[in-house]
């Protein structure tokens, strides 16, 4: 009888140890999991930023006025519509 409880109470405590730990380490990583979340939100941020300045300045109207602005007044602009593409017969 005395065998059976302590089987018993050694198996809570076991159980319950083993439990607490498991607890534990899965809020250890939901934390860290936080962590990461918020890490890439503000990334995603930072990056839907640049991206937009990089259209921003890559527009050809903010570009030619840049280049008004810091560049020689020598500088040529040329249109989309009057570049013409060279093509390359490379088979001779």
């Amino acid at each position: 009888m005395f065998k059976n409880i302590f089987l018993s109470i050694l198996l809570l405590v076991i159980g319950t140890s083993i439990t607490s730990f498991y607890k534990n380490k899965s809020k250890d990583l939901e934390s860290k999991l936080d962590i990461k979340k918020k890490n890439i939100l503000e990334l995603r941020k930072i990056n839907n930023i640049e991206l937009k300045e990089n259209v921003y300045l890559k527009s050809p109207e903010n570009i030619q006025r840049l280049a008004n602005k810091f560049l020689d007044k020598d500088y040529i602009f040329f249109k989309n519509e009057n570049i013409e593409f060279l093509e390359i017969d490379e088979k001779k």
